[in-house]
């Protein structure tokens, strides 16, 4: 499965010391492990994340410096590291030179197993915890959101959150640049799913433009007649293709390929295709339901039904996971196996199919309405852990819902669509009624992989209330 960087965002690393260790204790020794500390927690983070500028505040002066530095620097968010005990003035100074980008606190300890005596330079150098918790009663009293975590840069964990931080922040700077198409306009079938496109960039970041069918034609023919014959032959020799006439299979391949190329020609990030619009079947006698390649070589993904929320999870997911991203409506259920079953219709990416199950079939939907047959792509979604992400618009504002699970993979339980048989982390009756209890749309969206804390940091920067369930 092609990979996608997920946390080049630069980040930025504050270090804050009190200037009372230099001017007052003045201990040597003490001086030289804090900025032995310093050096392991910046070459900790470097092995990480796409470290940026690192500022040191131990003083009113290096505070000046550091804000005017910060004011018009690159970084995307920052680290606030309470090395050792600090003063809390510090904060609103940064915090207004922060702006809005992101921030983490990390409460530093230099060591991961706490020695059995400390001397009395190694009480100061430990003091990180004493100044971070001042630190938090400033940060809240200025209602200032930040992502937390603790610990020696020797532990793992600290690590994996701070790079679970670095990936949300990349995906929250991704959002304000993103490029949404809508071919060719939103689902007036179901009003669940509506979003206004202005609001979505005003309060969310992605910009939407609207793309015709007309548009889709002329791409589709301006299609060198090469690259549809490569692509149908990469079809036959890879994909088991099952009553499907070889002019479907051709007109089928050529307008996927138009929907990728139409996408790169605009420099989409996410295509939000209504796959269901009549226009698009009375013009080429089909639904586009294959993927190409091209897709994901140019990182660019398909949402379905014109669902511009499902647009934006499905962003959101794909950068978090850097992967393939599933898009579903949940159709049944066995309460007994606490197993549900969904899927859906349209180009879904095949890089998340069990091998085994992998094929090319007419479209069972519109075989008998449209000119043609179609061909349609068919599969169960391999075994592993996943994450759901729903993201709503709603007249009070945004809402998302997220939940955990596993994908069981094996053999496929229905004919017609690419689906996912998932069994949740909560039941199937402690879902179905707290979907109930909230509201929501139909869609959601899979990825393989956990990504709790990376989604309710988003949602926290975005202001978007987050339901987990489970």
């Amino acid at each position: 499965m092609s990979q996608f960087p997920s946390s080049n965002a630069p980040i930025g690393l504050l270090l804050l010391r009190a200037e009372w260790f230099d001017s007052v204790v003045a201990l040597p020794a003490l001086r030289d492990a804090v900025e032995a500390d310093a050096n392991r927690i910046r070459d900790a983070l470097q092995s990480r994340l796409n470290l940026g500028h690192i500022w040191t505040v131990n003083s009113a002066a290096s505070l000046e410096t550091t804000c005017r530095e910060l004011r018009s620097s690159a970084v995307a968010g920052v680290i606030v590291v309470f090395q050792v005990w600090a003063e809390d003035f510090y904060l609103a100074s940064l915090l207004e030179a922060l702006g809005n980008r992101p921030l983490a606190v990390w409460c530093f300890q230099p060591w991961q197993k706490l020695p059995p005596s400390l001397s009395f330079r190694d009480v100061l150098r430990g003091s990180g915890w004493v100044g971070t918790f001042e630190g938090l009663g400033t940060l809240h009293n200025l209602k200032r959101d930040f992502f937390f975590t603790y610990g020696s840069p020797a532990e793992e964990r600290v690590l994996i959150e701070l790079t679970q931080f670095a990936k949300a922040v990349a995906v929250y700077q991704g959002l304000r640049r993103a490029r949404f198409g809508l071919l060719p306009h939103r689902n007036e079938q179901m009003q669940s799913t509506f979003v206004d496109e202005f609001r979505l960039m005003h309060e969310l970041g992605p910009q939407v433009e609207i793309l015709s069918v007309s548009q889709l034609a002329a791409v589709v023919e301006a299609l060198a007649e090469a690259e549809v014959e490569q692509y149908v032959n990469d079809l036959r020799q890879n994909v088991p293709i099952r009553g499907v006439s070889e002019q479907t299979l051709k007109q089928a391949a050529r307008v996927s390929l138009g929907l990728a190329h139409l996408a790169i020609a605009h420099h989409l990030d996410v295509l939000s295709f209504n796959d269901i619009a009549e226009e698009t079947h009375q013009r080429f006698g089909l639904r586009p339901a294959l993927y190409p390649p091209l897709l994901w070589e140019r990182n660019i993904h398909i949402a379905l039904e014109g669902d511009l929320g499902a647009a934006t999870a499905l962003f959101v997911l794909q950068r978090l996971s850097g992967e393939g991203v599933f898009f579903a409506e949940f159709w049944m259920w066995d309460e007994a196996e606490n197993s549900i079953i969904g899927g859906h219709a349209g180009p879904q990416n095949p890089q998340l199919a069990e091998p085994d199950s992998l094929c090319i079939s007419h479209d069972y939907e519109f075989a008998q309405s449209d000119a043609t047959e179609g061909a349609h792509l068919q599969f169960v979604v391999k075994k592993g852990r996943v994450t759901l992400l729903q993201i709503r618009c709603t007249p009070r504002g945004w809402q998302a819902i997220a939940a955990r699970g596993s994908s069981l993979g094996g053999s496929p339980r229905l004919e017609g669509y690419p689906h996912v048989i998932l069994r949740l982390d909560t039941s199937v009756e402690a879902f179905l009624r707290r979907c109930a209890e909230v509201g929501t749309t139909q869609h959601f969206v899979v990825a393989f992989g956990d990504y709790e804390r990376e989604i309710a940091a988003l949602c926290n920067w975005l202001g978007i209330p987050l339901l987990w369930f489970g």
